[in-house]
């Protein structure tokens, strides 16, 4: 019962047989030398601000794209025309109506262009 042990999972005054040694009565702690003598306290010391600016403008840019392309699609649906309340379905309709001509237009540009860009590419044998 003399001996208190607070090292690995035993509880104090555990009455168990201790397999490792005991400690000296007073051993100077190891000196532990720092590898490097700056200090960083972000989480992520290899992003830098470029990038960060350039994933946030990407990200919005595609959320963007998603809301345009989804107006549009509520637009070429008939989704809106179904609301019951008039207020809000007139002003969908004059926000859904610009982004589904956006979309449309886009559309035939990419129909028009991709055929010339298919037939640069391929090879002709």
């Amino acid at each position: 019962m003399n001996n208190i042990y607070f090292k690995g999972s035993e509880a104090a005054g555990s009455v168990a047989k201790i397999s490792q040694p005991q400690p000296k009565k007073y051993e100077k702690p190891a000196e532990q030398t720092l590898q490097t003598d700056t200090v960083n306290f972000r989480g992520h010391a290899g992003d830098s601000a470029a990038e960060s600016a350039g994933k946030t403008i990407a990200g919005l840019a595609i959320l963007a794209a998603a809301i345009v392309g989804g107006f549009g699609y509520a637009h070429k649906a008939g989704w809106i025309g179904k609301l019951k309340n008039e207020n809000f379905k007139n002003f969908l309709t004059k926000m859904s109506e610009p982004c589904y001509n956006a979309c449309h237009k886009t559309k035939e540009f990419a129909m028009k262009y991709y055929g010339k860009v298919k037939n640069f590419f391929t090879k002709k044998s």
